[in-house]
């Protein structure tokens, strides 16, 4: 078994094939290994460019004229990631707001949808803004917050939501569930699936 040093890395990194998408990106500290991608990644060097094209050749001289082929925008853009990254059809898809105001947005709108459901269930291992946005409706609407426990070992191995789990907290009385398809920390995947299907034989919606 070969030891791993810094220079077998190094070597490993000038053979993987993949190794020249780096010189995309600005980075103004080589020697540090950024690995917070989900958060914020790296600026890629043609978003500089786009976005300056943008401001020089369409905002600049177009200005409120712009907005007669900008309105789409946010479709177009959604297309673009739902065939090329989700397998999604046209129209499934919008590129629009922030994934929180996206996220406060729909749930919401679900628990509007289920006007005399007092109920919402989320998971204490879920995105922390996620749990702060179903708090805060809860509060906002009256309703009860269950949050189940995936961090106890005892009760979930490595934060997995089962069926099984969810179906103890599961009654006519709830309105929303909210889950992760993979759990941010632990990487554990859900049977989304058989949750969806669990959650919509309950009347409730699932987001």
């Amino acid at each position: 078994m070969t030891s791993m040093d810094r220079s077998v890395a190094l070597s490993l990194d000038e053979e993987d094939p993949l190794h020249h998408f780096k010189k995309q990106f600005v980075v103004t500290d080589p020697e540090m290994c950024y690995l917070d991608g989900n958060s914020l990644g790296r600026l890629p060097h043609a978003t500089v460019k786009a976005i300056n094209d943008f401001l020089t050749h369409e905002w600049g001289p177009e200005v409120v004229t712009g907005w007669g082929h900008w309105v789409d925008e946010a479709q177009s853009a959604g297309d673009l990631i739902g065939r090329s990254a989700l397998g999604a059809a046209a129209g499934q898809v919008l590129a629009c707001d922030t994934t929180s105001v996206n996220f406060y947005q729909l749930a919401a709108a679900a628990i509007r949808a289920r006007p005399n459901r007092k109920t919402i269930i989320i998971d204490a291992a879920n995105f922390p803004t996620d749990r702060y946005i179903m708090q805060g409706l809860a509060e906002q609407h009256g309703l009860t917050l269950i949050t189940i426990n995936n961090e106890d070992e005892a009760i979930a191995t490595n934060e997995l939501i089962t069926p099984e789990l969810l179906a103890k907290y599961l009654s006519d009385d709830v309105a929303l569930v909210s889950l992760e398809v993979v759990q941010y920390r632990s990487g554990a995947r859900q049977n989304i699936k058989a949750i969806n299907d669990l959650v919509k034989s309950h009347g409730a919606l699932m987001l």
